[in-house]
């Protein structure tokens, strides 16, 4: 009866610990073809291991707050390359609200949303080739952007809602394809112009409103299809309206 008992106890274990180890996630609500998934809990970069995600016919997955009305039931404080393998069918991520403070920059992924956040910490591997066309970051706790010039895919970059001091526009010679440009809302003392002539042919939008910002150089910038240019909230007093007319002709709203 001992030798049963203890077997059994054994065998109950072993399930025990199945069941914890592996863990298949499925689509709790399908629409317009994303998959939101909920209830999702990862605090260390081991918490990945034997989780399961929707199979290959979900290119867009959807974890956390995805309506401002809603509280988020899922927690990711990283999301780590070792996770991002779990799902690398996704081509379009929206993790919006779920605690997390690191992030390795997934290589596959089309488009990223990761915004309302606590990020601080972002690993983008310079040896990788990024696929990534339009990043979402708003309202985290990120303080440099210089690692972005890896994303060379770029067409769209929210930063709106950081931490963010300076920027050297040079980062931008970089994403030849980038059309939106947003840094309002953030702390910055300086938009430096870089040392070497920037043209910028597809940029249509950059916003740099509600910073720090008492003025700005463009004698080596050259953004041909800018048409808005957003400055007001920052202490800057003038602009030079010839050097303005030259570095962006297709300018038609600019605001200070």
């Amino acid at each position: 009866m001992v030798v049963i008992k203890f077997s059994t106890l054994l065998l109950l274990g072993l399930a025990v610990l199945t069941s914890a180890r592996y863990e298949r996630y499925i689509c709790q609500v399908i629409e317009d073809d994303w998959c939101t998934l909920q209830k999702i809990y990862i605090t260390s970069r081991t918490d990945v291991r034997g989780l399961r995600f929707p199979d290959e016919k979900f290119e867009k997955i959807r974890i956390g707050q995805h309506y401002d009305f809603a509280n988020t039931d899922s927690v990711i404080s990283i999301y780590s390359a070792g996770l991002f393998r779990r799902m690398s069918r996704a081509r379009y991520l929206q993790m919006n609200a779920v605690r997390m403070q690191g992030l390795d920059m997934p290589d596959t992924v089309l488009e990223l949303d990761v915004s309302n956040n606590w990020i601080t910490r972002i690993y983008i591997d310079p040896d990788k080739s990024y696929s990534l066309r339009k990043l979402k970051m708003k309202n985290n706790l990120v303080t440099s952007v210089a690692s972005f010039k890896y994303l060379n895919q770029l067409d769209e970059l929210d930063m709106s809602e950081n931490l963010v001091h300076m920027v050297n526009f040079e980062l931008f010679s970089f994403m030849p394809y980038i059309r939106n440009i947003d840094f309002s809302h953030n702390r910055l003392l300086e938009v430096r112009p870089g040392d070497v002539e920037l043209v910028l042919y597809y940029l249509e939008r950059l916003d740099l409103a509600n910073n720090q910002l008492i003025g700005m150089e463009l004698k080596r910038w050259t953004f041909p299809s800018l048409r808005m240019l957003n400055m007001t909230g920052n202490p800057i007093q003038r602009m030079d309206y010839f050097e303005v007319q030259r570095a962006f002709p297709r300018l038609w709203r600019v605001t200070y």
